[in-house]
Parts: structure tokens; sequence; C-alpha cells
């Protein structure tokens, strides 16, 4: 990598120098984890996304299943109330 900071000469830097030269390299660091932070961030929002879509879709489909079972069972009963009821005028009337 090309890291063109000047060489310093450590026995004659300052503490403060010193302290002030981690500072500038903790920015370097933070700066670059930051924005791969943000890529990584933007990858995961898409997967949560799409996971989301699935889940709903999902969700969509047992909801269809579950009243596609009420409505044949609603269905049924009906056809067996009126069976009930054509027998019961048949048989009294």
């Amino acid at each position: 990598m090309d890291n063109k900071q000047e060489p310093v000469n450590e026995e004659k830097m300052s503490r403060k120098q010193y302290r002030e030269q981690l500072k500038q390299q903790d920015r370097y660091l933070d700066d670059d984890l930051i924005s791969r932070d943000d890529q990584n961030e933007g990858k995961i929002a898409e997967g949560r996304q799409q996971f989301a879509d699935e889940q709903k879709a999902r969700s969509a489909e047992e909801k269809t299943a579950v009243l596609k079972r009420k409505l044949n069972i609603a269905i049924i009963a009906l056809i067996v109330a009126i069976i009930i009821v054509y027998l019961i005028l048949f048989y009294v009337g």
C-alpha cells in the first residue's frame, strides 16, 4: 500500500506529537470502518427486506389456506343443513 506518512524519528517525538499521531491514525481507521459499515448495512438492509417479503408471502399463503378450509367447512355445513330441512319437510309435511 502507499503509505505517504513522513518518517518520524521516535526518539525526538514529544508525547503530545505521539498522541496526535495516534489520534490521526485512529481517525483514518474509524473512517475506513464507517465506510465499510455503510456498505455492509446496505447489504444487510436488502437481505432483511427480502426476508420480510418472503415472510409476508408465506403469511398470505397460510391465511389463504386457513380461509379455504373454513369456507369448505361452511359449505359442507350448509349442505347438511339443507338436507336435514328437506328430510324434515318430507316426513312432517
